[in-house]
């Protein structure tokens, strides 16, 4: 994972604690030991309950892996909780989207994209995704 990565992670952790929900990042969840999904963070506040991948780019277009996706709906479904791809688009906007899974376009390789041009309003912005 890159510094920027985990950066963007650490933010979003932070954002969510600011409004009352109890988040985590989930160490080497892109890394390390396959045994298991890992989301990249974890939150909750007793009332809602997120998994998350995060992704950022400075470019207009992020690929998504299915084997990140697959992994993030089964630790989704067995924790009890929604799955979301957060994404910031570094270049366009410094917001943070919510995708869910469901939206995403498959790409003829098996993979997912989310495209700024395309895809952004299709997305949750903060305030949605919390429920205001």
């Amino acid at each position: 994972m890159t510094r920027k990565g985990i950066n963007a992670e650490r933010q979003l952790v932070n954002l969510l604690w600011k409004h009352n929900f109890a988040a985590i990042r989930v160490p080497a969840s892109g890394a390390g030991s396959k045994a298991f999904p890992k989301p990249d963070i974890i939150a909750g506040n007793g009332k809602k309950y997120y998994a998350f991948e995060v992704k950022t780019s400075i470019f207009d277009k992020i690929y998504v892996p299915d084997n990140e996706i697959q992994d993030l709906i089964s630790f989704s479904e067995k924790f009890g909780c929604t799955p979301f791809i957060a994404i910031r688009f570094l270049k366009n906007s410094r917001e943070w989207r919510f995708f869910s899974i469901l939206n995403l376009q498959k790409t003829l390789t098996g993979n997912y994209k989310i495209n700024f041009n395309e895809d952004f309003t299709n997305g949750l912005d903060f305030d949605s995704l919390l429920g205001k």
